[in-house]
């Protein structure tokens, strides 16, 4: 049986200043999804990645790459990964043909395959018409095109991506989410985090919420609504503010706010930030009643 691209367990990183980052994270990405890390800024995604692209290495766990130990073996791990960090640079005095090339040969490949292996990348990426611009003649969205291509340079079996779409506009993110559904369609498994509650429900094929650096929950968006009663809302005017109900069933919602005597309501499907906004208000609500 072929190991899991990612496999983490118990995983846990605390910093020298005493700062937990993650605490004790499990997950496993199946081969060929698209899993997306969900959560605010400072929740601990970007550790979280870190760790499984051997940058850094825990406090305590395990992270295995397909069946690798990505501690004691990262070199050979990090062979089968593809990597955009979120702060990554280009640089500004290289093009995009350049880039590619250079980056290529860094990752392996001989003058020869890293010239083929941009060319047709330039084409994956709709990058043609500016395959001599220099990197600071690039838009925001070119420049994470471009960042992405250098990730899928060696065609690695693992796509590791830290806030892919960050700073985009949305016709740029829509570019974005674009491509990179068109490389799991040809089999790439992609770990992505984000912070965009859209961009999670469109992309994902599972989704991972985090928050405080511990994962609440992991599954499809469909069975995180679900599983936690959040497949319909309902919304109806509470005199000064309007109120919003959670339920399994639109039908229950609707009996619960008519024998109130409402009239007036709206019922819709929930979204994932609904699903996300009420595991985030219930984990600090036993945070608070675990402290006083």
């Amino acid at each position: 049986m072929q190991a899991p691209p990612v496999d983490v367990k118990q995983l846990s990183k605390r910093y020298k200043n005493g700062v937990w980052a993650n605490r004790e994270i499990s997950l496993t990405v199946e081969p060929g999804e698209l899993l997306g890390i969900l959560g605010p800024n400072g929740a601990g995604k970007t550790t979280l990645v870190r760790q499984i692209t051997t940058e850094l290495i825990p406090t305590s766990g395990e992270v295995r790459v397909f069946g690798i130990d990505a501690v004691a073996n990262y070199n050979e791990a990090k062979g089968y990964m593809g990597v955009m960090p979120q702060e990554a640079q280009l640089y500004y005095g290289l093009s995009v043909r350049h880039h590619l090339r250079i980056f290529g040969k860094l990752r392996g490949l001989s003058g020869r395959m890293a010239a083929r292996r941009a060319e047709e990348l330039i084409a994956d990426l709709r990058l043609e018409e500016h395959r001599n611009k220099l990197a600071d003649e690039l838009s925001g969205g070119l420049k994470r095109r471009l960042l992405i291509g250098i990730a899928a340079l060696a065609d690695p079996p693992l796509m590791v991506l830290d806030e892919p779409s960050a700073g985009l506009d949305p016709e740029a993110r829509h570019d974005l989410w674009d491509l990179l559904l068109g490389y799991r369609r040809q089999g790439s498994t992609i770990l992505l985090t984000t912070h965009n509650m859209e961009e999670a429900e469109v992309l994902c094929d599972r989704v991972g919420i985090i928050q405080d650096g511990r994962l609440l929950a992991l599954d499809t968006v469909d069975n995180l609504k679900a599983g936690h009663g959040f497949a319909y809302k309902i919304m109806f005017d509470a005199g000064a503010r309007t109120e919003t109900l959670y339920g399994a069933s639109d039908r229950e919602l609707v009996a619960q706010v008519q024998a109130k005597g409402i009239r007036q309501y709206a019922v819709a499907r929930t979204t994932l930030e609904d699903v996300y906004l009420g595991l985030t208000r219930d984990k600090r609500t036993l945070d608070e009643d675990g402290a006083s």
